[in-house]
């Protein structure tokens, strides 16, 4: 009847970014998945301010992104923009 819950991956995010993370795969849209990927960057560069320079721009937060997925987010379309060359606008 319960979810089965474990402690969050990430104690300043909460499990709440595990279910984003989780969900990702599920999203049938593309672009609706890149979006909703960005939102859950936007959550971690929220909760580690340290890891974001004075534009707004967190490699550091991509690469924890990747680290959290169980999964290779590249099968999804889900890229970083660091590796990519593209502008992160996650926030």
């Amino acid at each position: 009847m319960f979810i089965d819950q474990k402690k969050p991956k990430d104690f300043d995010c909460g499990y709440n970014l595990d279910l984003m993370i989780a969900a990702l795969p599920r999203i049938k849209d593309d672009q609706e998945r890149i979006k909703y990927a960005k939102r859950a960057v936007g959550l971690i560069k929220q909760s580690h301010p340290t890891w974001v320079d004075e534009n707004g721009k967190s490699e550091a937060a991509w690469e924890y992104f990747f680290e959290l997925a169980e999964y290779d987010m590249n099968e999804i379309g889900i890229k970083s923009p660091f590796a990519s060359g593209e502008d992160d606008d996650a926030q």
